[in-house]
C-alpha cells in the first residue's frame, strides 16, 4: 500500500485539492508567460517602429535647419534619440555614422526632405534587449502576480479542502464507527442518514445490514432455544422412564413402549432437522426434469386420503395438468408438509382443498384450509424455523415448526415463491408458484420389423 493511500480522507482531498489549484494557476502561468511576451515583443517592436518615424521626421527638420548633414546635424539628431532612450546610427549614401548596433534590435526608417531621400535612420533601445525598463518591470511584476496568485489559490484551496473533508468525512467517521460496533458484536447500533445522497444511501445500507443480522441473530439465538426445548422434552421422558425402570417403579412391556414413542419422536425431530439441512442446500441436491405438479399432488393426495378421513376432515383434490421443470421427491415433500400442516390446524368437521393449475408461464399449487388461521403478526414467522403460533401446543400436536421452513427452501430450490394469506377463525391459503414449462413431446418409436415367418 503507497504511503497516498494510507492517508485519511481529509487529508487526501486537501492533497487533491491543492493540486489542482496549484496544476490550475501553473498552466495558467505557463501558456500567458509562453502567449504573453510575443505580444509584448510584438508592441515593442511597433514602439521601436514609431519611435525610429519619428526620429527619420526629427533628422530631416535638422537636415533642413543646417542645410544637410553636418556633424552637428548629426549630433543633434543622436542627441534626441537619446533623450527617447535609444541609441542611433544615420546612414548617408552607404556610410554609416554612430555605435555598433548588430547584436541589438532595430528599427529603420528614411529621412526625406522635399520628397527626395537624404538617407535613414536605424534605432535601438538602450541597452541589446528590446524592451524599455518600465516594459521590463512591468513583465517581471505580471511573473510576480501568477506566481502570488498561484500561492493564494494554493491557500484557499487547502482552506476550503479541509472544510469540505471534515463535512464529506464526518458521516463518513460516523458510518465507520457504527460498522466497527457491528464488527464488534453491538447489532442494536444504527447510523443517522444525513449528508449527500450517496452517504446517505450507505448509512440506510449499513442500518439494514445491521437490522438483518439483528434479526438473523434473534432467529439463531431463539433457534438454539427452540432446539434445546425440542430435544429436551423427548431426552427427559427417555431418562424419567430410564430411572424409574432403574428403581423398580415402572416395569414391563408398557413401559418400554412409552420409551419407544419418546425415541421415534426424538428420531422425527433428528430427521426434520436433517431434511432442514439438506433443503437449505438444494443446489447440491436436486436432479430436476420436467414432471407433471398435478400428479405429484394427485399421488400424494391419494396417500393423505385415510388421515383426513380418520381426523374427520374433509378433503377435496382439484388438478389439471402444470408442467414444471423440478424434481419429484422434493416437491412430494412439499406438498405432504402442507397438506400435514392444514390437517393439523383444522379442526374435526373442517375441510381442507388442494388444487393446482397453470396461469401463464407458471404453475400454481394452493392449499386450503378452514382451520383456526393465523394471527396477523404472526404470518412473517410461518416459515422460520421451529416457530409454531401457539407457543403453549406440545410438540406432539404441533410438530416441531421446521415443516414450512423445509417447504419454503425446496421451493426456492425450484426458482419459486410461496405466500400465505390467513384469517384468524377462518383458515389459511398456501400459494405456491413455479415457472411452467411446455409438455415434453413424447418420442415416437419405429414399429418392430416382423420376422420373415410374419410373427
Amino acid at each position: 500500500m503507497t504511503s497516498f493511500a494510507r492517508l485519511g480522507l481529509r487529508a487526501r482531498l486537501a492533497i487533491a485539492l491543492v493540486s489542482v489549484a496549484v496544476l490550475t494557476v501553473g498552466l495558467a502561468t505557463l501558456l500567458a508567460n509562453r502567449g504573453l511576451p510575443p505580444l509584448v515583443d510584438d508592441a515593442a517592436r511597433s514602439r521601436l517602429q514609431r519611435s525610429a518615424a519619428h526620429v527619420a521626421g526629427i533628422a530631416a527638420a535638422v537636415y533642413r535647419d543646417e542645410g544637410g548633414w553636418s556633424p552637428a546635424a548629426r549630433e543633434t539628431v543622436a542627441h534626441v534619440a537619446a533623450l527617447d532612450g535609444l541609441r542611433i546610427v544615420v546612414r548617408i549614401d552607404g556610410r554609416r555614422y554612430g555605435p555598433d548596433l548588430t547584436s541589438a534590435v532595430t528599427a529603420d526608417a528614411a529621412v526625406t526632405v522635399g520628397g527626395r531621400r537624404v538617407g535613414s535612420v536605424e534605432v535601438a533601445q538602450e541597452g541589446d534587449g528590446l524592451l524599455t525598463p518600465e516594459e521590463a518591470h512591468l513583465q517581471h511584476a505580471l511573473d510576480r502576480l501568477h506566481l502570488a496568485a498561484g500561492a493564494a489559490a494554493a491557500v484557499a484551496a487547502l482552506l476550503l479542502a479541509f472544510v469540505l473533508a471534515e463535512t464529506l468525512s464526518r458521516p463518513l467517521r460516523r458510518i465507520r464507527v457504527a460498522a466497527q460496533r457491528i464488527g464488534q458484536g453491538d447489532l442494536s447500533v444504527r447510523v443517522e442518514p444525513v449528508g449527500d445522497p450517496e452517504v446517505r444511501s450507505v448509512a440506510q445500507a449499513l442500518n439494514r445490514l445491521a437490522e438483518t443480522l439483528e434479526h438473523e441473530e434473534e432467529i439463531r439465538k431463539q433457534t438454539v432455544a427452540d432446539l434445546a426445548h425440542e430435544l429436551r422434552t423427548p431426552v427427559n421422558g427417555l431418562l424419567a422412564r430410564i430411572e424409574a425402570a432403574q428403581d423398580g417403579v415402572l416395569t414391563g412391556h408398557d413401559n418400554l413402549e412409552a420409551m419407544h414413542e419418546e425415541a421415534l419422536r426424538l428420531t422425527r425431530l433428528l430427521d426434520d432437522l436433517s431434511r432442514l439441512a439438506d433443503a437449505e442446500q438444494p443446489g447440491l441436491l436436486l436432479e430436476k426434469q420436467p414432471l407433471d405438479l398435478g400428479e405429484v399432488v394427485r399421488s400424494t393426495g391419494a396417500s393423505f386420503s385415510p388421515r383426513f378421513a380418520d381426523a374427520g376432515v374433509g378433503f377435496d383434490v382439484h388438478v389439471r395438468p402444470a408442467w414444471v421443470d423440478g424434481n419429484a421427491g422434493r416437491l412430494e415433500q412439499v406438498v405432504s408438509n402442507l397438506l400435514s400442516n392444514a390437517l393439523r390446524y383444522t379442526e374435526r368437521g373442517g375441510s381442507v382443498t388442494v388444487a393446482v393449475g397453470r396461469t401463464g408461464n407458471e404453475a400454481v399449487l394452493e392449499v386450503a384450509d378452514t382451520g383456526i388461521g393465523i394471527e396477523p403478526d404472526d404470518l412473517r414467522h410461518v416459515f422460520t424455523r421451529f416457530w409454531r403460533g401457539d407457543r403453549s401446543r406440545s410438540p406432539a400436536t404441533g410438530g416441531s415448526g421446521i415443516g414450512l421452513a423445509i417447504v419454503r427452501e425446496l421451493v426456492r430450490a425450484h426458482d419459486g415463491r410461496i405466500d400465505v394469506d390467513s384469517t384468524v377463525g377462518k383458515g389459511s391459503r398456501f400459494r405456491v408458484v413455479l415457472p411452467a414449462v411446455e409438455r415434453p413431446t413424447p418420442a415416437k418409436h419405429p414399429a418392430p420389423e416382423l420376422d420373415r415367418a410374419g410373427t
